[in-house]
């Protein structure tokens, strides 16, 4: 009976765990403990934003379209003043002159045509011209007219710049030098929209030649700081696009849509067939595969005019 009885030292140990168990001191400081929140609230929390109703996106289109109609109305508007330029015609001991024009009406010609696009500005010069008024909005003098004769015209005969001119772009200006500086302008305008270029402070016209309003401004200290100021908002509107640029923003960068196009190749249906003569002396008729078809009883009728008359 002592050999089939087990003892307790012949039996097998329970493997021991390596881990610590928690003990109920820090279950309960765990229980106890608040969990923190965040100061950020959470995606899933926030407030949806509500899309706009087909209402609320038709009203906001129109409004954009007005406001773009107000400025193309606007510039008729400038075209109209620009084509009442200059105003001052002489000053205190010396006339005004294009190479030389008033301030007042300096200033008042970069007002009005900073928003111009090349084609505004070519549509000012031809209202001027219908005044007889030269195409530079400030040269007081007439347009020149070159009387009968062809189309063109031989300007600087016998000289290294001598070229052939078309008659109506000489009869635009008063001269070549008013048609240097008219261009000089048109050179500094924006191809883009005038409701795009609205709100940029940084726009400025320079003329081609202005001394008298260059020496004011080193008499006037006032007329100085202004310019420099000006100087300084255009340069730092420069920086902030080139900033924007580098940063990546998608807000003046011109489209990168890319659009997948895939070229095959034309399945023909009819078999190939071997080349044959002009059988009906019709094939000149012939344009991209399709016959050319006329009135066959017009045709028919005449021939049998034909036949008749040599009938008889």
């Amino acid at each position: 009976m002592s050999s089939t009885a087990s003892t307790p030292s012949s039996q097998p140990k329970k493997p021991k765990g390596i881990l610590k168990k928690p003990t109920t001191s820090t279950t309960a400081s765990t229980a106890t403990t608040p969990v923190p929140i965040s100061p950020f609230p959470i995606e899933e929390h926030k407030p949806a934003t509500p899309k706009p109703g087909a209402r609320e996106a038709a009203v906001q289109q129109a409004r954009i379209i007005q406001q773009q109609r107000a400025l193309e109305d606007e510039i008729q508007d400038c075209i109209i003043e620009l084509s009442r330029l200059p105003l001052a015609t002489s000053g205190s001991g010396s006339a005004f002159s294009s190479s030389n024009p008033s301030p007042d009406d300096a200033d008042a010609f970069r007002r009005l045509v900073r928003l111009f696009q090349p084609g505004d500005y070519e549509d000012m010069i031809e209202e001027r011209n219908t005044l007889d008024k030269c195409g530079y909005a400030l040269c007081p003098r007439p347009r020149v007219r070159l009387g009968p004769g062809g189309e063109y015209k031989l300007v600087n005969w016998g000289k290294a710049d001598f070229g052939i001119v078309p008659r109506k772009e000489l009869e635009r200006w008063c001269s070549r030098e008013c048609a240097r500086r008219a261009m000089y302008v048109k050179v500094q305008l924006g191809e883009t929209a005038a409701w795009e270029r609205a709100g940029l402070a940084s726009i400025r016209i320079d003329l081609l030649d202005e001394p008298k309003q260059a020496k004011e401004e080193e008499d006037d200290p006032a007329r100085r700081l202004e310019r420099e100021l000006e100087n300084v908002e255009r340069k730092a509107a420069q920086d902030a696009k080139d900033l924007a640029l580098e940063r990546g923003d998608s807000v003046d960068k011109p489209t990168t849509r890319k659009i997948k196009l895939t070229i095959r190749e034309k399945s023909v249906k009819m078999a190939a067939q071997e080349p044959s003569l002009d059988a009906d002396g019709e094939n000149h008729l012939v344009l991209d595969g399709y016959k050319t078809k006329f009135n066959r009883e017009a045709e028919q009728k005449g021939k049998e005019d034909e036949d008749d008359n040599m009938k008889e």
